[in-house]
């Protein structure tokens, strides 16, 4: 009975000093988080205020990373905030600010010039890598003010680098703005002779055309024909027809070439070609004109086989058809450079 008791009495103290351990083990621990809170958190957030005021003030002082840095922290709280950040670092051709600006303009629904602003940093983001396609719709931006301010200088500018380049979209591009300006004018001409120089037909069939009318350089019916024969050897049936029309009594050896235009552009599908074609049969002396038109259908099949070199057809034809004619220079510097103001 007494043991009893004993061991009684000797379990309760037991329970008793754990119990109080316990809650003087908790109240040690709430202490601590206190004494944590206040020698911990308080610096932690003046330390991140302070990191903040720092990063603002070296990016206006013009730190590019800390600029890029303050938009990423604005992105998702004030999106036209982050975009003034990301202003500044494109300013300084930052790749990773265009970037930015893109994605940000994509979906910004406060600015109603945001789709057209996303362009333009699209542009200016291909133009820094080097994409000749970027660099072209960035000159038509400057020229146009989309999403951007209105610059002509440089937008011509832009896009003359380019065509100076034997940017080939850049080229009839500037041919066709400076006709916009003038009827005529000079530089309309110089770039689309530049064009033609690269191969264009279509360039190719308005140099002619400019040859033949006088329209923003002076008239000569060779270079006129020369240019139209150069779109018929690559297969175009309006520069074959029109070579057809050129040729046309300048002189009798010009008549024969002439049927022999006519009759390939009629071939190739030149609906109005066909009266051309039988008005030139019946002006041609009928002793001639059987071998003319023997030419003519050999040199069609040869040329509905395969692709002629250069200047080959024009060759022959000036051989069997002795005509005075005109061929450029290969340097087409030689040759533009009297057009250039």
């Amino acid at each position: 009975m007494y043991w009893f008791l004993f061991f009684g009495s000797v379990f309760c103290l037991i329970v008793m000093i754990w119990h109080f351990h316990s809650v003087d083990k908790k109240r040690l621990t709430i202490v601590r988080r206190k004494q944590h809170d206040l020698h911990v958190s308080t610096p932690a957030t003046f330390d991140d205020e302070a990191d903040r005021q720092d990063k603002i003030n070296r990016a206006n002082s013009g730190n590019i990373t800390a600029q890029l840095a303050l938009g990423a922290d604005l992105e998702l709280v004030d999106q036209n905030g982050a975009i003034k950040w990301y202003l500044k670092a494109a300013e300084k051709n930052s790749q990773q600010a265009f970037y930015a600006l893109v994605r940000l303009y994509d979906y910004n629904y406060d600015d109603p010039e945001a789709s057209e602003k996303s362009k333009y940093w699209a542009a200016r983001l291909g133009d820094s890598k080097g994409k000749q396609s970027s660099t072209f719709i960035l000159g038509k931006l400057y020229l146009e003010g989309v999403g951007c301010e209105k610059d002509t200088e440089l937008g011509l500018k832009t896009i003359t680098t380019l065509a100076l380049n034997d940017h080939l979209e850049a080229q009839l591009f500037l041919a066709q703005w400076y006709q916009r300006q003038q009827e005529g004018h000079p530089e309309g001409f110089y770039w689309m002779l530049r064009a033609a120089y690269q191969g264009d037909p279509k360039a190719m069939v308005t140099v002619s055309s400019c040859y033949y009318h006088g329209i923003g350089v002076k008239k000569d019916i060779y270079k006129a024909i020369y240019w139209t024969e150069r779109g018929g050897e690559l297969k175009s049936p309006e520069s074959q027809y029109r070579s057809a029309q050129y040729n046309q009594k300048v002189s009798s050896s010009h008549n024969a070439v002439a049927y022999i235009w006519a009759y390939l552009s009629v071939a190739n599908g030149h609906e109005e070609a066909h009266s051309l074609k039988n008005d030139l049969e019946a002006s041609l002396p009928l002793a001639n004109l059987l071998t003319i038109q023997n030419v003519a259908r050999k040199l069609h099949v040869l040329m509905d086989e395969k692709a002629v070199k250069k200047h080959s057809v024009i060759r022959l034809l000036n051989k069997f058809y002795v005509r005075e004619n005109y061929l450029p220079t290969e340097d087409i510097n030689d040759e533009c450079a009297m057009y250039t103001s």
